[in-house]
């Protein structure tokens, strides 16, 4: 494995649209690193310009402080794990493993490539599927075989581009499970990128945000959710969603907006009142939505919630937890 650093790099397409915009990233040895946004916000291409699939406008990329911008893509010893299962479809799941040790740059013994091979398949939990084509496999036996085909090689960095977000949200998570442990196993170092919240916070040792081809924020899982910079970089993570209210709606008339947790309001008591909109029962919590002053609240509280559609209802907040951010939608620290 080897510690990746991207400085100052640019990359536009068509020579005006900007995909990356002055990126500087250092991921660790041995770190699991995730890049989160939208749609269009540059992970993939961040991603490619790793690779060498994608040729940068300027800046630098180093493994190990050796700067390998201009080295071709062969030569850079990457793993990459698409979307797509891209599965040779009449080999054997053990073929597909083995493909990228038989190449002809590593010439491997076939005797160390059947200890490889078999030794992934057992922590992806797919040893029994080892002689079934490709074709034979579910959409999660088939991810497994793609993940696995980057993690029997050794090499510089994993490069993973949302490598489950084509399987079902039961399958998701148990992948993310495993996929985590084995990462600790290997001690390897992964580039991940996803727009899912769930996958930045359970997978990562440090997170990326990106915006319009930016990196507006990077720090652990904690730090992003409890001190974003921006209002954007709150939105990135929490379930159910951050409520931006007007600074004025609690007499913060200096401040133009505030974020508030649904999980810092408390109900049933409090100076504040207002109407139930609906409540959501999650079974380990109760998401409440209400009506204050044209505005509505997101609450989330432990356990059930009994109430009713326009139910006048009373709450609280917790004033040290509330983010505060300016006109241009930046945080405002206090001093």
């Amino acid at each position: 494995m080897a510690k990746v650093e991207l400085k100052k790099l640019f990359k536009t397409y068509n020579k005006k649209i900007k995909a990356l915009e002055d990126i500087n990233l250092t991921i660790e040895d041995g770190q699991f690193f995730v890049l989160l946004g939208p749609s269009g916000a540059g992970k993939t291409t961040t991603l490619r310009c790793i690779a060498g699939l994608e040729k940068i406008d300027s800046g630098d990329v180093l493994f190990d402080d050796e700067n390998i911008t201009h080295d071709q893509p062969a030569s850079r010893d990457v793993s990459f794990v698409f979307q797509q299962y891209s599965l040779y479809p009449h080999y054997t799941v053990y073929e597909n493993l083995a493909f990228p040790l038989r190449s002809p740059m590593r010439k491997l013994p076939e005797e160390e490539i059947k200890n490889k091979v078999e030794k992934i398949a057992e922590m992806l939990k797919i040893t029994n599927k080892l002689k079934n084509k490709a074709t034979e496999l579910s959409g999660g036996e088939m991810q497994r075989v793609a993940i696995g085909r980057a993690l029997v090689r050794e090499p510089n960095i994993y490069l993973m581009d949302e490598p489950l977000s084509s399987l079902d949200a039961k399958l998701r998570e148990t992948l993310r499970v495993e996929l985590k442990n084995i990462q600790l196993n290997l001690n390897a170092t992964i580039l991940y990128v996803t727009h899912d919240q769930a996958e930045a916070t359970t997978l990562a040792d440090k997170i990326g945000v990106l915006k319009e081809g930016k990196i507006v924020q990077i720090g652990t899982p904690e730090e992003i959710y409890e001190n974003p910079n921006s209002i954007y970089v709150s939105q990135r993570l929490g379930s159910p969603k951050i409520n931006i209210l007007p600074g004025s709606l609690f007499k913060l008339n200096n401040i133009t907006k505030i974020g508030l947790r649904p999980e810092n309001i408390e109900l049933g008591n409090g100076p504040y009142e207002g109407k139930v909109i609906s409540t959501e029962n999650l079974g380990s919590e109760t998401v409440v939505a209400i009506n204050f002053q044209d505005n509505e609240i997101l609450a989330s509280i432990q356990g059930s919630y009994n109430s009713s559609i326009n139910e006048k209802i009373n709450f609280d907040i917790n004033t040290n937890k509330v983010l505060k951010f300016d006109k241009g939608d930046q945080r405002i620290y206090e001093r």
